[in-house]
């Protein structure tokens, strides 16, 4: 019996014929025999009869493809040693059977009027595109997009939008490079020799085009990170006045007002954006970041946060969301709860530290006592120990599932770490429980509304804190309820 895999097509093989024949052969429609044309080698069949083998094998290579037999029709048969001969007592079967000649016949037929009206689809899936090379640039997959891009300059080298991909490409090696090396802000000009390739591209594609608004846009980008501010406010005003309608057009040019720390002119800007399009994900993100870290005005930030994601949508995980997200949790957290240090155990001496650790772990009941491993957890937290401390604040829950104090310097651990899921977690479990500390309830509440931006989830959590009798800030989480 043999196996038969298709292993190659060339510029010479028949792709119309073959893809027929797979979609005929493997029992499925024509698209999906095209998907698997793209990734060879392909099994084709398993199992075959020398015969059948045979007429596939030749089916497949007189249409230009690749083929590959295992074993080879013309082997020998590996005979076993010290085997009794099988006695055959039926007459060997001659010729091909009716039912494969039948098959073979649909095969080729289906395949033919196939080819003859879906050629041009067929071709068109395994040609490369401008649009399928961006797809790669988004998916993070740069090194492919790059070859992409390269084979079809090199076709049409005065492209402007392959020559804008090429740009879009350097500008994401750049990045990536960045991220690499833990850049917390951008270089100066010239830092970096991929901006300079992605800005030679960009401006070859404007000189061919200068009425296409987002490829000034494109070459402000890359001029902004690589510190040329002028240049990229320059280019970022020439967008703007080649397509005045295009949000993403003034969103750049707020970025570079940023920049340029004229905090006042970037908020109308971004705003501009907002006017063509209340909507605008770039624009609502941008305010809310100038909002929080350049006016310092919080509530005002976490009202463009509250836009961006209403009506409640998936909350889209790009860095600069992530991060406002946090720093919005963090801004309400600290304001909603006492110091943290008054929140922290309080340091000892080293003597009177070193004293107590030494007779809590040697003592016989600490691997039992849950009061004991929270003690220690307490003792490590205080020395800034976290992963000691969190160790034992584990095992004291492990110990007593309801040992409600671990939980909580286990949240207060997390909230200072702006692990703000697993402090999430940590309180979930307490309130799960039932507990009765206003605590927990008050600060699921400001995490729900403002890490996982979920005002109703925060209501909820709100509600059982008012009930509970809260805290000295009941007044003002009051005032955040909506």
């Amino acid at each position: 019996m043999h196996s038969i895999t298709l292993t190659e097509l060339t510029t010479k093989s028949d792709l119309r014929a073959i893809i027929g024949a797979i979609s005929g052969v493997l029992n499925i429609d024509k698209r999906s025999a095209v998907e698997k044309a793209k990734n060879l080698p392909l099994v084709l069949a398993e199992n075959l009869p020398a015969n059948e083998a045979e007429l596939m094998v030749n089916m497949f290579e007189g249409m230009g493809a690749g083929v590959k037999v295992e074993p080879e029709l013309n082997a020998a048969p590996v005979v076993p040693e010290k085997e009794p001969r099988e006695i055959r007592t039926e007459l060997p079967e001659k010729g091909v059977h009716w039912g494969c000649l039948i098959f073979i016949m649909l095969c080729l037929v289906g395949f033919a009027v196939f080819a003859s009206l879906k050629y041009e689809w067929i071709m068109e899936q395994f040609k490369p595109s401008p649009a399928k090379a961006e797809k790669l640039l988004h998916k993070g997959d740069i090194s492919k997009a790059r070859q992409s891009i390269q084979r079809q300059l090199y076709a049409k080298p005065n492209d402007t939008e392959l020559l804008v991909l090429q740009g879009k490409y350097y500008i994401g090696a750049a990045r990536k490079k960045m991220d690499a090396q833990h850049w917390k802000s951008y270089g100066e000009a010239g830092a970096m020799p991929e901006l300079d390739s992605a800005v030679a591209f960009f401006r070859k594609a404007e000189s061919l085009n200068s009425k296409d608004g987002s490829i000034p846009r494109w070459i402000s980008v890359a001029e902004l990170m690589r510190g040329s501010i002028d240049a990229a406010e320059t280019t970022a005003r020439r967008a703007i006045s080649i397509e005045p309608q295009e949000p993403d057009n003034w969103n750049q040019l707020g970025s570079v007002l940023l920049a340029m720390e004229q905090i006042s002119q970037a908020e109308q800007v971004f705003s501009n954006a907002l006017k063509i399009n209340p909507n605008n994900a770039a624009a609502l993100k941008n305010l809310g970041i100038l909002n929080l870290y350049y006016t310092k005005d919080v509530q005002r930030a976490a009202n463009f946060l509250f836009a961006l994601y209403s009506p409640k949508n998936a909350i889209v995980e790009d860095i600069d969301s992530y991060q406002l997200r946090i720093d919005l949790a963090s801004a309400m957290i600290y304001d909603f709860n006492p110091p943290m240090e008054k929140l922290w155990p309080q340091a000892l001496p080293f003597e009177e530290y070193e004293s107590k650790r030494s007779q809590i772990a040697k003592n016989p009941r600490l691997k039992n006592d849950y009061l004991l491993q929270e003690q220690l957890g307490l003792l490590y937290m205080s020395k800034g120990e976290m992963l000691a401390a969190e160790d034992c604040f584990v095992k004291a829950i492990h110990l007593n599932p309801r040992a409600e104090s671990s939980r909580k310097m286990l949240a207060i651990m997390y909230m200072k770490k702006e692990d703000y899921d697993k402090a999430l977690k940590i309180m979930q479990i307490a309130a799960d429980n039932g507990t009765r500390d206003p605590f927990f309830w008050k600060n699921i509440g400001f995490l729900q509304k403002y890490y996982k931006i979920d005002p109703i989830e925060a209501n909820r959590a709100w509600n059982r804190y008012f009930s509970l009798g809260g805290d000295s800030y009941e007044q003002r989480v009051r005032k955040e309820r909506q």
